[in-house]
């Protein structure tokens, strides 16, 4: 006759309840690089559309609508009648952006905007160019 052990069950007891926090850990491990992955994808796009939307004012302020004297540019110098719609369009299209919004108004509401500080080409008034897109 064999003698049988009282300890059988104790041992798969000690297996899984030494199981469940290392599945736990990768299960949080698992989440963390997941977010994190999300976060620099975001923080990417942003940083995307911010490096356009400062192409488009800064071609904008230095050669798109600045005052000319034949060949010389007047950057800084805005003439306020080149900022039509189909200005904003054709930029819109060249740097692939979903919307562009550019104006010496307060814009309404967008996602990102930056402004320059900008000379009026008639009142020689100082305003704020706004470039808005998303």
């Amino acid at each position: 006759m064999m003698m049988q052990s009282h300890y059988k069950g104790t041992i798969s007891f000690d297996a899984v309840f030494s199981i469940i926090p290392i599945l736990m850990i990768f299960v949080l491990l698992f989440q963390t690089i997941q977010f994190a992955g999300q976060s620099k994808e975001e923080a990417s796009r942003e940083q995307d559309l911010f490096d356009k939307l400062v192409l488009v004012a800064d071609y904008t302020v230095k050669s798109g609508a600045v005052v000319r004297d034949g060949n010389i540019r007047y950057p800084n110098w805005i003439e306020e009648g080149k900022l039509t719609s189909s200005y904003s369009e054709d930029l819109r299209i060249r740097y692939h952006l979903n919307e562009l919004f550019i104006s010496l108004d307060v814009p309404e509401d967008s996602s990102m905007c930056i402004y320059r500080i900008v000379v009026c080409e008639d009142s020689k008034k100082i305003s704020k160019l706004f470039v808005c897109g998303d």
